[in-house]
């Protein structure tokens, strides 16, 4: 996977939930939180309570209610509040799911157009304060089939996404860690811009032809360093980064 710009494998089928809201980068998809957290199969959006979510896509609601009585997480009565539509993309059954609701304005079977408001902010089931919980499932309605939101979901005008993964010599990926820094007209900011910790668990899924491991969204286009720590060395690579589309990048470790 070079590090250049193409648009071929990330779908960017996507508009946002809730305009213009970057995803927040504290626990993005596949996080722990350093193991305080079940490891996140989604990315937050967090808002004021009330604030409308929009429907990502045309599609059909599947299910639009409480989930104390259906599994769509790990357990049940986890996301409160929570719609799921399920969309044809790319030749590809694709879900999506927006949890933690304060208001719902759907019902299952129904239709929607996208961009149409499906919902409202909340902090229902076991949200800690109001934002948005968003999925993406491709193939089934399954909270283990999830894919990273970030490669699916159009860059912020200006921006674009960071995908890459960390793998030693025979290819297998590896847990990590990647820093970034900005590089302004030739020269090195010091100060870090960002952190990428690798999703290397289990049932957790890379995109179908990137085999990602890591993902970082509405990055400012220009040039930035990646610095990774392995077997007591820094590797390190140079990338720009494109508005609208994704800049893929592979670390391998010996």
């Amino acid at each position: 996977m070079a590090a250049s710009a193409t648009p071929a494998a990330p779908r960017f089928s996507l508009q946002r939930p809730i305009p213009g809201a970057i995803v927040e980068r504290s626990y993005p998809y596949g996080s722990t939180q350093n193991g305080a957290r079940e490891a996140h199969h989604g990315v937050e959006f967090y808002q004021p309570f009330g604030t409308p979510v929009l429907a990502a896509a045309a599609g059909r609601v599947v299910f639009a209610g409480e989930d104390n009585l259906t599994l769509l997480a790990w357990v049940t009565d986890f996301y409160g509040n929570v719609i799921v539509l399920q969309h044809s993309l790319n030749g590809q059954t694709v879900f999506t799911l927006y949890a933690h609701l304060s208001k719902i304005d759907v019902q299952a079977g129904q239709t929607v157009a996208v961009g149409q408001k499906i919902g409202a902010v909340g902090a229902s089931g076991t949200a800690i304060g109001s934002h948005l919980h968003f999925e993406v499932r491709v193939g089934q309605n399954d909270y283990f089939s999830t894919r990273n939101p970030e490669l699916w979901l159009a860059p912020l005008p200006g921006r674009g996404t960071l995908a890459g993964r960390i793998v030693d010599s025979a290819g297998n990926p590896l847990a990590g860690q990647i820093n970034l820094q900005r590089v302004e007209n030739g020269i090195l900011n010091p100060l870090s811009v960002g952190q990428a910790q690798t999703y290397v668990r289990e049932r957790l899924n890379s995109d179908d032809l990137l085999g990602e491991t890591f993902a970082l969204g509405d990055l400012p286009a220009g040039d930035y360093r990646l610095s990774l720590v392995a077997n007591s060395a820094v590797l390190e690579q140079r990338v720009t980064i494109f508005a609208g589309t994704f800049t893929p990048v592979e670390f391998v470790v010996q």
